[in-house]
């Protein structure tokens, strides 16, 4: 019951700590003059970009050991996941197309799980007449 507490304690408090991150990205955005139309997409990609550097330097993978899902709520951690399969391709001998193949694999099979989850989703709440 503790090992469960903790995990759960972990999530919570880092995809907080992300979401509060985030904010902070938003904001400076704003503050720095960059179109309303472009503070979100400008956002996206810089947590894409942070979350890559973190996998490539091994730091993103200490902060899913310790928050688990929480560290997955974001582009960070969708791009950590791409570019750990790259960077696992490309340990294991792989050339750079075959790991980048890798990387998109694993993104697209991301994107279809998360796809597929709000389709269910949507189609239960809609029998459920909450839709």
């Amino acid at each position: 019951m503790y090992m469960k507490i903790n995990r759960y304690a972990g999530a919570f408090l880092t995809g907080g700590a992300i979401c509060v991150l985030c904010h902070l990205v938003t904001m400076l955005y704003r503050m720095a003059g960059i179109p309303e139309l472009f503070v979100i997409s400008v956002t996206v990609f810089t947590l894409a970009v942070i979350g890559s550097a973190a996998t490539i330097s091994g730091h993103y993978q200490k902060l899913t050991g310790f928050g688990g899902m929480g560290a997955m709520i974001t582009m960070g951690g969708f791009s950590s996941a791409i570019t750990d399969g790259v960077h696992e391709a490309r340990k294991e001998g792989r050339n750079a197309a075959q790991a980048l193949w890798r990387g998109v694999k694993d993104g697209l099979l991301i994107l279809l799980n998360g796809y597929l989850a709000a389709v269910a989703f949507a189609a239960v709440m809609y029998v459920a007449g909450r839709a």
